[in-house]
């Protein structure tokens, strides 16, 4: 098995003010803007970017919608082709971020955008450069390369090294007028991407560090940025989700993703609490992997060495006390812990999520996730 190679080391910066100096830097002009169309103004970017824009702006794609949809992505498409950038600036969460890098990607290719969702290429044609400024603290897209859109209800992950940002912008300060329930969603997300990073089949050295310091971030701050948020709560989430996306760019998410995207498309659970909602339960089955049902080549043990480290940021003594605080300290921002809590009951909605499963994420779980191992999960969430 092979894990995405190390990529191309990316130009971080930390206040949104040194745009300018950036885009002189790269002689970036004209610019395209793909921006969330409350966050943009809401966090305070427009007032800082706008008048760094004025005389670079060639156009600008609004993004309305709370997922990623595929109608909106082929919209940009054709709003960036018709613009002709050199640079394509996302401001946003992650609906914002993984639009504007998958749009700009795909006006760039001679195929037709259907053709590359259902199978990206090798090789591809080079996109104008993208500059990723996030406004919440959870998807870490600006640090990956993989962007998720949804069509016809069903979920496709895109990855390319072509789609990851060439800079990123991260400035804890545009995520200080979140909303308590975006700020839970988009940590949780956060807390969830470090877990499975630390407990991937793809897991190593170079992903271990960055994953292990987001989820002490996001684990120790997490409610602080939701009921008391204070610079400092603000500043670690957004460390720590940025410090995430570096850790599933190498290692990918796993069976708590992989149950999530039907929780989301068709249940409207957002994506942060719907990856929560079966998180705990997971590790708890991941914690009784043996060399039968062991998928990571390193065997049972490495993958018990892993959690551990996990039990040990949660001050838990075992998988199981981990399970129980991993559900309280989902409780704790208000966000579901059970499917009935989420407004999902009967077992026919069960066999439904059963069924739309994410191959690909599922198959980078530790302990190999069977039909009948993933209804039982289900069911004990009742």
């Amino acid at each position: 098995m092979t894990s995405p190679k190390t990529p191309t080391p990316q130009r971080l910066l930390t206040d949104c003010h040194d745009l300018g100096g950036l885009l002189q830097d790269i002689d970036a002009r004209p610019i395209f803007l793909v921006a969330d169309s409350v966050g943009y103004g809401a966090s305070g970017a427009s007032t800082i970017l706008d008048p760094l824009l004025r005389s670079r702006q060639a156009g600008r794609f609004d993004v309305n919608e709370p997922n990623p949809q595929w109608p909106g992505v082929l919209d940009c498409v054709g709003a960036i082709q018709e613009a002709k950038p050199d640079t394509v600036l996302a401001v946003g969460g992650g609906t914002a971020m993984d639009i504007a890098k998958l749009a700009n990607w795909l006006a760039a290719q001679s195929a037709e955008p259907e053709s590359i969702l259902e199978s990206p290429p090798d090789f591809s044609e080079p996109a104008p450069p993208v500059i990723a400024i996030p406004t919440t603290a959870g998807s870490g897209s600006e640090a990956t390369q993989f962007a998720v859109v949804y069509r016809d209800g069903e979920k496709h992950s895109v990855a390319h090294p072509s789609l990851r940002p060439t800079a990123a912008i991260v400035d804890p300060a545009l995520t200080a007028s979140l909303p308590p329930d975006l700020t839970a969603h988009s940590g949780l997300d956060a807390l969830c991407q470090a877990i499975e990073s630390i407990w991937s089949i793809h897991a190593t050295e170079d992903s271990m560090a960055p994953a292990q310091a987001a989820l002490a971030l996001t684990w120790q701050n997490l409610e602080a940025a939701v009921h008391e948020p204070t610079p400092a709560a603000r500043s670690a989430m957004a460390w720590g989700a940025h410090l995430a996306g570096q850790a599933i760019n190498l290692t990918q998410t796993t069976a708590p993703h992989s149950l999530s995207y039907t929780l989301t498309s068709a249940f409207s659970i957002p994506h942060g609490a719907a990856v929560a909602l079966t998180l705990g339960p997971v590790l708890a089955f991941n914690a009784r992997v043996n060399e039968a049902d062991c998928v990571d080549c390193r065997g049972p043990e490495s993958v018990q060495e892993r959690l551990a480290i996990i039990c040990e940021s949660f001050g838990a003594n075992s998988p199981e006390e981990a399970d129980v605080l991993f559900r309280q300290k989902v409780e704790a921002v208000n966000c579901p812990v059970t499917l009935s809590g989420a407004g999902i009951e009967g077992t026919d909605l069960i066999d439904r999520i059963c069924k739309q499963v994410n191959p690909e994420r599922l198959a980078n779980n530790p302990r190999r996730l069977t039909p009948a191992a993933m209804r039982e999960l289900l069911e004990t969430i009742c």
